[in-house]
């Protein structure tokens, strides 16, 4: 019974997140590179900060701090943005209603950066594209950061007539930033795939042993 009740919480905390929804290198050198380490803390502080803001119970800002190229492929993926929307209202919702609380939340350093993702900067007011002093179009780079996550959540278990059940969560947030700004964005709303992961950025290693990914698991806290 609490195997099946731990794989049951376990599809519960990976599922829930959308409820109802089925040092610089240069552009030459993408892939795997070394960060400068305020760069990484600055990464592993963002990922706490949000799971500071979700033992407040305030999941939307995870929503709000979600990459937004990865929300615009989760709204084309589920029918528009508006029921994107929708289903990540209504998984709050559902995490309050199950009585979900996040009473402990630790991120780590990162466990492998990687520069990906050439862009043309725009401005984050107007949308423009920006261009320099010689009227040529700034092209930007990202970092993008496994930062491995340590959950800890209270919930009660429906299949022992409500029964408080404390689980663990061993996991990582994907976090992306702009290169040379810290502000840092999260794959969230729910796991991205492998495929999903190389999808939007082709110059990640090919082999899933070579991105760093760090091993999830989950167990109950007796």
């Amino acid at each position: 019974m609490i195997t099946k009740t731990i794989f049951y919480m376990r599809g519960l905390l990976m599922a829930v997140a959308v409820v109802g929804l089925s040092a610089e290198v240069s552009a030459q050198e993408p892939g795997l590179v070394v960060a400068d380490p305020m760069v990484a803390s600055s990464a592993q502080v963002a990922v706490q900060k949000m799971g500071i803001e979700m033992m407040k119970g305030n999941y939307q800002y995870g929503h709000e701090r979600m990459y937004p190229r990865w929300k615009r492929r989760l709204a084309k993926r589920y029918g528009g943005m508006a029921k994107l929307e929708a289903g990540l209202a209504k998984a709050g919702q559902k995490k309050v209603s199950l009585g979900m609380m996040v009473t402990a939340y630790t991120a780590e350093l990162p466990t492998s950066f990687f520069s990906v993702w050439r862009a043309k900067k725009r401005d984050a007011r107007t949308g423009a594209i920006v261009k320099d002093a010689t009227g040529r179009e700034v092209i930007v780079e990202h970092w993008l950061a496994v930062v491995p996550t340590m959950t800890r959540v209270k919930v009660a278990d429906p299949q022992l007539g409500g029964k408080i059940r404390t689980l663990e969560e061993r996991g990582y947030t994907i976090a992306i930033s702009e290169k040379g700004t810290n502000d840092w964005y999260f794959l969230t709303g729910m796991n991205p795939t492998i495929q999903d992961l190389r999808g939007m950025f082709p110059t990640l290693p090919p082999k899933e042993k070579d991105l760093g990914l760090p091993v999830s698991s989950v167990r109950e806290i007796k």
